[in-house]
């Protein structure tokens, strides 16, 4: 059991530690035609939502999502929604996402690397100012909420 806990701990680490994938620069048109572009020097964290049209769960989580965005906003916290379904317009897109405030967009419109695209929905990617990952919650983890937001974002924030 001793040996566990070490085996954990790296594990941990390799998720969230300095050989985790950088999502910056991250580049995207939103379904308006407006084009979203993050780079490392902006050090923006970065909340990245993926969903689908058709995933419940996933526009189940939007509104909390959109609070967010609100509330950490002028904290140089980026929230945006990346839509997984193949074909989908951005109008139908749009309209699934109808009263958010964060940029939503189109995988097929984004610089997204393959490899980060989940395979199961919803997933959240948080991204510290570093454009290191720090945090995956979802289908394969730890349920996403506004608690669990509001604990992990304000360290992020505070970093320079």
């Amino acid at each position: 059991m001793r040996r566990t806990a070490p085996l954990l701990a790296l594990a941990w680490l390799a998720l969230v530690g300095a050989a985790s994938p950088q999502v910056l620069p991250l580049t995207a048109t939103t379904v308006t035609g407006q084009t979203i572009r993050v780079n490392q020097d902006q050090r923006a964290v970065v909340v990245v939502h993926f969903w689908a049209t058709w995933c419940l769960p996933c526009r189940v989580e939007m509104p909390m999502l959109n609070a967010i965005s609100r509330k950490y906003g002028k904290e140089n916290v980026l929230v945006i929604g990346i839509a997984l379904d193949a074909g989908a317009n951005r109008q139908k897109i749009a309209a699934a996402g109808a009263g958010v405030g964060f940029p939503l967009a189109r995988l097929s419109e984004t610089n997204v690397r393959r490899r980060d695209v989940p395979a199961a929905l919803p997933e959240t990617l948080v991204y510290g100012r570093d454009g290191r990952l720090r945090y995956r919650f979802g289908a394969g983890g730890t349920t996403l909420n506004a608690a669990t937001l509001d604990r992990v974002l304000p360290p992020l924030v505070a970093e320079r």
